[in-house]
């Protein structure tokens, strides 16, 4: 009668078993389960080599070193780290790393197979695509849709906008004493017309969303306290001069008590700097042409429209009934702007102090 496999049988103290079952819940890595697995089943006397090396998933001669390494050092084994052999890749070359990183920050490949090529081309390396991703991320690259630049915008123009907006708040002239309020503003469309963005769905099905031809529009005009928070906004049927006058006068009687400092681009319905027309109290200052980026509030709207996208409105009042849900925080409270805005560049010039600008702090 032929005989099975003898059973493996580790002996073990009852507060090591109780510390391998404890790492067992909390792994820190997958290989580290798989050790702990390893020796639970061996200190239970009911598997052989053979048997616990099909369930493990790994070689007769690996679980035998990995019982003979703990036979050796015990539990503190686990948490030694293994030297690997073999020759280093020619990816660990600091010259390569920093080319592709530089190439990752400007965009300039669209795949991975591009990358690939790349390193064929101009390092002589073949590369299987499994490496070039194992590498991508590991230099924390990621696939990004880019944000649309256009051609006429002078980046020296607006990093000097960045580094001397205290200087140009001072320039304003705002007499002393008086409290001040700094405003980024913009306006945002909306209308029936439905806007698609993507959604979560499940693999294989296709997600299938109603849509309409509608072409009937609103704005929204708004502004984001730039250092105490909260929001002002307002429903206008257009754009035009008389309009953004009129949301001006909003922000004015916002706090009668101070002046009101509004940073906004310079689209040809929005007033001027000196223009006689301005309401008491607002000072203009403009962001340099074709700089969104410098204004916060626009990622304000990238939030309002996850609300209204993917959805039929029949009419103007219902898709703005939405708009003012997504809105609401920020005139309700101020964390979501002080959040949004940040303390970055634009929070660190605001707060600023001098003898003519005056420091503006939290309430």
């Amino acid at each position: 009668m032929k005989q099975g496999r003898p059973k493996l049988k580790l002996a073990m103290e009852p507060e090591v078993v109780e510390e391998l079952r404890r790492l067992l819940r909390k792994p820190r890595s997958v290989k580290e389960k798989e050790k702990v697995q390893t020796l639970l089943l061996a200190h239970s006397g009911k598997k052989s080599y053979e048997e616990i090396s099909e369930v493990i998933g790994r070689a007769r001669s690996t679980i035998q070193i990995w019982v003979k390494c703990f036979e050796a050092k015990g539990v503190s084994w686990l948490e030694e780290k293994v030297e690997r052999s073999g020759r280093p890749s020619e990816l660990q070359d600091p010259k390569i790393q920093k080319a592709l990183v530089n190439g990752l920050k400007k965009g300039r490949w669209v795949t991975g197979v591009e990358i690939q090529r790349w390193l064929k081309e101009e390092h002589g390396l073949s590369r299987s695509m499994t490496s070039v991703y194992y590498w991508l991320g590991k230099l924390t690259g990621a696939l990004k849709v880019p944000r649309p630049v256009h051609i006429k915008k002078n980046a020296a123009e607006a990093s000097a906008f960045k580094e001397h907006l205290y200087e140009k708040l001072v320039a304003l002239n705002i007499p002393k004493g008086k409290r001040v309020q700094v405003w980024v503003q913009d306006e945002a469309r909306y209308g029936l017309h439905s806007v698609r963005r993507r959604c979560w769905g499940l693999r294989g099905v296709r997600v299938v969303k109603p849509a309409q031809q509608k072409y009937e529009w609103g704005y929204v005009y708004g502004a984001l306290n730039v250092v105490e928070g909260g929001g002002e906004f307002c429903y206008m049927p257009t754009v035009n001069l008389g309009l953004t006058h009129a949301f001006l006068h909003q922000l004015a009687q916002s706090d009668e008590n101070a002046e009101h400092v509004v940073v906004w681009d310079q689209a040809g319905f929005h007033h001027r700097p000196g223009d006689r027309r301005l309401p008491n109290r607002i000072h203009l200052l403009p962001l340099p042409p074709y700089s969104p980026e410098l204004n916060p509030i626009e990622k304000l709207w990238d939030q309002m429209k996850d609300r209204i996208v993917n959805r039929v409105y029949e009419t103007l009042d219902e898709i703005e009934e939405s708009i003012s849900t997504a809105l609401r925080p920020f005139w309700e409270s101020p964390t979501p702007a002080r959040s949004l805005v940040g303390t970055g560049w634009l929070y660190s010039s605001a707060n600023a102090s001098s003898k003519n600008f005056i420091p503006i702090h939290f309430r």
